[in-house]
C-alpha cells in the first residue's frame, strides 16, 4: 500500500491518496487541487472518503469526483455539516457506519465512528498495515478542536479513549501537521494523559 499526503487550504489540512497497485481512494481532498492529480497518476480512483464534514476536508470533493468518477463517501451524522458548507447539489454516492470494510486492492479500510470533533468523525483502520487515518481526532502532540457546532467534547473523549486502547502500535496519519506513532502519543500527547489509566507502548 503507498500513501501520498499533499497539504491543502488555508488551513493546512492533509489531503491523502492511498493506492494498492492501480486503484486507490482520495482521503479529505481540501479543495479543488490539480496537484491531487499528480499523486494520482494514471490510476483508478474507486473512492472519496472524508473522515469528517469540515470545510478545510470536504472543498475538493466534487472536483476529484467529476474527472475520476469515484464514489464520495462520509458519515451520515455529518451530514447536516456538509450540507451547510456544500449545499444541496452535490449528493453522496453512499453513507459510511461503524464496521464497514472497504476493499482496495489486498488493503481493507476498516471504519470506526469516533464522534466528538464532530457527529460524524471516523477513523479508517487497515489492519494490515498497522495504519490509521484519524482526520482530526488525534494530532501529534494534540486532538481536535471541541467548540464547534454539533462537537462533543464527552464523546471526543470516548473515541479517543477507544484508539488509545487498540492493541500494539499504529502509523497515524492525521488531518494535520505530521505522521506519527500511537505509541508515541500513548506516552507523550499532554491531552490523552489522563484517558488511559496505564499508558504503553
Amino acid at each position: 500500500m503507498n500513501i501520498q499526503s499533499i497539504v491543502l487550504s488555508e488551513y493546512q489540512s492533509n489531503c491523502y491518496v492511498v493506492t494498492v497497485d492501480d486503484v486507490g481512494v482520495v482521503i479529505d481532498p481540501g479543495e479543488p487541487s490539480p496537484e491531487i492529480f499528480d499523486l494520482i497518476g494514471d490510476r483508478k480512483v474507486l473512492y472519496i472518503l472524508n473522515t469528517h464534514c469540515h470545510p478545510d476536508h470536504i472543498g475538493g470533493v466534487e472536483f476529484v469526483r467529476e474527472r475520476c468518477g469515484a464514489k464520495l463517501l462520509f458519515h451520515r451524522e455529518d451530514e447536516p455539516i456538509f450540507r451547510f458548507f456544500l449545499g444541496e447539489k452535490i449528493q453522496p454516492d453512499g453513507y459510511l457506519q461503524e464496521g464497514d470494510r472497504i476493499e482496495i486492492g489486498e488493503a481493507i479500510f476498516e471504519v470506526l465512528h469516533t464522534p466528538g470533533h464532530s457527529p460524524g468523525s471516523v477513523v479508517f483502520k487497515v489492519e494490515s498495515e498497522r495504519v490509521l487515518f484519524t482526520g482530526d481526532l488525534i494530532f501529534a502532540g494534540s486532538i481536535g478542536r471541541t467548540d464547534f457546532p454539533g462537537s462533543d467534547p464527552h464523546a471526543m473523549a470516548r473515541s479517543l479513549q477507544r484508539i488509545l486502547e487498540l492493541p500494539g502500535d499504529y502509523t497515524i496519519y492525521p488531518g494535520h501537521g505530521p505522521v506519527t506513532k500511537l505509541s508515541i502519543e500513548r506516552w507523550t500527547n499532554p491531552f490523552l494523559q489522563d484517558l488511559i489509566p496505564n499508558p504503553s507502548p
